[in-house]
């Protein structure tokens, strides 16, 4: 598990200068979906997977504090320049350095297919967010299908809201 984490870094540092001109597009419709699950302005939001920071600034109109979270240091030198008020944070998707209940939402766009146990990583968003919290996570559907996440999100102890489809992923929407 340890290489395919350590080799999926290597990638990500690779392409992070030309990440944003291959996949803004494709993102950008994925965002539009996450924010209109999002629900209504709050006060933290961590963005996991946050990668060149693209969504950051949107979901800065939602939130008070906004973390952005990614295991490519090159992604998230990619990111500062466009995080404004937004903290970044190196980190491991599985092991969050943050204490239980600090968010009160966490969205993940296309994170959920590079994890070795993307279940894991569903417990973890969820130790991550406060009771009543929400998750908005998306993954793509050529790896995982819909009922694969819906399972995930079910089994980390969280209430499906809703689910559904945009471009290449599949998305879901829940509440710890």
């Amino acid at each position: 598990m340890v290489a395919r984490k350590l080799e999926l870094r290597r990638l990500y540092g690779e392409t992070a200068r030309a990440y944003d001109k291959r996949y803004e597009k494709i993102q950008r419709a994925k965002y539009i979906v996450v924010t209109k699950n999002l629900p209504g302005r709050t006060k933290r939001i961590l963005d996991l997977g946050c990668g060149t920071g693209m969504f950051l600034g949107e979901l800065s109109k939602h939130a008070e504090f906004v973390v952005g979270a990614d295991a490519s240091l090159e992604m998230l030198q990619a990111a500062n320049v466009r995080r404004g008020e937004a903290t970044l944070v190196l980190a491991d998707a599985d092991h969050l350095p943050f204490t239980d209940g600090s968010f009160d939402v966490v969205v993940s766009v296309t994170l959920l297919q590079n994890m070795p146990d993307p279940a894991a990583t569903a417990r973890d968003v969820a130790r991550v967010l406060r009771p009543g919290g929400r998750a908005v996570l998306t993954v793509l559907k050529r790896k995982h299908p819909r009922e694969e996440l819906e399972r995930w999100v079910r089994e980390a102890g969280f209430e499906l809201l809703t689910s559904g489809e945009v471009g290449e992923d599949v998305f879901c929407a829940a509440e710890r």
